[in-house]
């Protein structure tokens, strides 16, 4: 990720980034909330380990699940 994240919160349980679709999809929990600068101005994105390399945090727009492919959106799911 080459834009700067400028500030960075907790996320709360329950908040997961959804890769691919259908059986293939995947999901990684949301670490944290960081709102990042770039090209395109502020934005706010979800951070998650990295499917593919498990000592890094990365943007989960970034990411891509190695089965299951891309990032495609946000969800959540309270806690039962």
């Amino acid at each position: 990720m080459s834009d700067k994240i400028e500030n960075l919160i907790p996320a709360g349980d329950g908040w997961r980034a959804l890769f691919g679709h259908g059986s293939a999809a995947a999901r990684s929990r949301i670490v944290g909330w960081a709102v990042v600068s770039g090209a395109e101005g502020q934005q706010v994105v979800g951070m998650v380990v990295d499917p593919n390399d498990p000592n890094r945090i990365v943007a989960a727009p970034s990411a891509t699940d190695p089965e299951a492919g891309a990032f495609t959106r946000y969800g959540f799911a309270a806690a039962k």
